[in-house]
């Protein structure tokens, strides 16, 4: 069992180096799209589905409150994958996270989705709702050739994690979110690098 976990810390950390050697230019282009969109006084609209929905929550809250040091609030949001008030107009209206999109979104604004297959039908929808809106969508994606990243156009960015294993890719998203996140920070905030040294 203890050669099992080894090989599990092994997979993980090989898994974490070949993303950052594969995305470090756009997990840059990312985090700058966000800073402009921020300057530019627009919004950040996440979602994902199943357990990346978690994810997605999680770095609207990253943005909201703060991630490692005090810095004024972003504004940013998780889309509700699954409303509580809304399960009956859920099942007349499948394109829920769309709805959302295009209720809430205006031109210039960023929707951060998660994809851990690549072909979640509401998630390419809620792309789908979104470029229609002129937003940029930055999508966090796995390494196969799923229909939603054939949506994405030369003003998004996809982080694309090399890896097959959902556990594995899992575990890149919230990297990767962290990443983005710290460098919005540096960009926007940075004399609170000072409180990190």
């Amino acid at each position: 069992m203890q050669d099992h976990i080894r090989h599990l810390f092994s997979e993980n950390i090989q898994t974490m180096i070949a993303t950052g050697e594969a995305l470090a230019a756009p997990i840059e282009r990312a985090a700058l799209t966000i800073v402009q969109a921020l300057i530019s006084d627009r919004k950040v609209l996440c979602c994902g589905e199943g357990s990346a929905q978690a994810l997605a929550g999680h770095f609207a809250q990253l943005l909201l409150d703060q991630f490692e040091t005090e810095r004024p609030c972003l504004p940013a949001c998780a889309l509700d994958p699954r409303p509580s008030g809304l399960v009956a107009l859920n099942k007349q209206h499948p394109d829920y996270l769309a709805r959302q999109v295009r209720a809430l979104g205006q031109e210039g604004d960023v929707l951060l989705v998660l994809s851990l297959n690549g072909d979640e039908h509401s998630l390419i929808q809620a792309v789908e709702a979104a470029l229609t809106k002129d937003m940029t969508v930055i999508a966090l994606t796995v390494d196969n050739d799923g229909e939603l990243s054939g949506l994405l156009g030369e003003e998004d960015v996809e982080l694309r994690v090399p890896a097959h294993r959902s556990a594995r890719v899992f575990e890149c998203f919230s990297f990767l979110l962290h990443c983005v996140v710290e460098l919005i920070d540096h960009t926007l905030f940075p004399q609170q690098d000072e409180h990190l040294a």
